[in-house]
């Protein structure tokens, strides 16, 4: 691993007395290991831009490669099309998604050609079981402007607005049903975790799904999001009009909050514990039979939470 610190204005020399160097003393001592090309930091930093600013992290892999690290019986690793493996991801979207199992049938859209997807195997079972996924679109600092997916649900045009940042829309998150103990999406968010390292991610998205279409079922949930979980303004997005749910939202003394983020899909309340905000508003997807909601995130809250890869208290 090559740490090389920049140069500011070009002459910048750091003695080893220097308050400087000490500093970066504590970051390289907060490095617990080192897995192929993922640099595992124990505590990340408050501000990770300010150490990325004056510390550039160098993988073993090269400008666009993908990476790949192991944990247990488990890899991780980064893959994109023409790869075969993309085709069992698929299989197991259209399985956790739409509830069937017909081999033939994959979920598939336009983005996935685009797309890194992040996934998780268990080789116990076979060098191609997949039993996680995320399906990641990249909108680095040197470009304004991207399509994303969840531009079919929500105006995100607030988020264009912010300026130099570089965004990550997270989505198609899913987990086999024989793997729902906590273990699987914790390595799925150790995974990002290494991803916004490696792309230096400043800005999370994406939509998160209550089961079902008929909104009016999760009417106190998404009150509770309006009240306990909205984003400061210049995050504020708005569901699409013709896809929005119409519900009106409960005064705060008409539900219990604790109850009602108990209540909450898995997903939402891991994102909800990381830090996110909820966008207001929701929209139904007829296609997916679900109600979706518009989940923002710093990228340094993943870091935070999930550079130590730990399998303690995995609920």
């Amino acid at each position: 691993m090559l740490f090389l610190l920049k140069e500011k204005k070009n002459k910048l020399n750091f003695s080893l007395e220097s308050k400087n160097f000490q500093r970066f003393k504590i970051i390289f001592a907060k490095v617990k290991y080192v897995a192929k090309n993922v640099i595992y930091i124990k505590k990340w930093p408050k501000n990770p831009n300010k150490v990325f600013d004056k510390l550039k992290i160098f993988h073993k892999a090269k400008k666009g490669e993908n990476f790949e690290f192991n944990f247990a019986n488990y890899t991780v690793k980064i893959i994109n099309e023409p790869d075969p493996l993309l085709q069992k991801a698929k299989s197991l979207r259209y399985r956790i998604f739409f509830g069937k199992t017909n081999k033939k049938f994959y979920d598939s859209d336009e983005f996935d050609a685009d797309c890194d997807h992040l996934v998780v195997i268990d080789n116990k079972i076979s060098n191609d079981h997949v039993v996680g996924t995320y399906r990641l679109l990249h909108k680095p600092k040197s470009i304004n402007y991207r399509l994303f997916y969840s531009e079919s649900e929500f105006n995100i045009s607030s988020l264009f607005n912010l300026r130099n940042i570089s965004m990550l829309e997270a989505g198609r998150s899913c987990v086999h049903e024989d793997y729902r103990d906590g273990r699987i999406i914790k390595l799925l968010w150790r995974g990002l975790a290494s991803y916004i390292v490696q792309k230096k991610i400043d800005l999370i998205f994406g939509c998160a799904s209550f089961p079902s279409s008929n909104h009016s079922l999760f009417k106190n949930q998404l009150s509770y999001l309006h009240h306990y979980h909205m984003p400061p303004k210049k995050y504020l997005t708005k569901p699409l009009d013709h896809m929005k749910a119409d519900y009106e939202v409960l005064e705060k003394n008409e539900f219990d909050g604790e109850d009602q983020f108990r209540a909450l899909p898995p997903l939402i309340k891991a994102y909800i514990r990381t830090g996110a905000w909820i966008g207001p508003g929701a929209i139904v997807d007829k296609k997916f039979n679900t109600t979706d909601v518009f989940i923002i995130l710093k990228a340094e809250n993943i870091i935070q939470k999930y550079s130590n890869l730990s399998f303690r208290g995995a609920k």
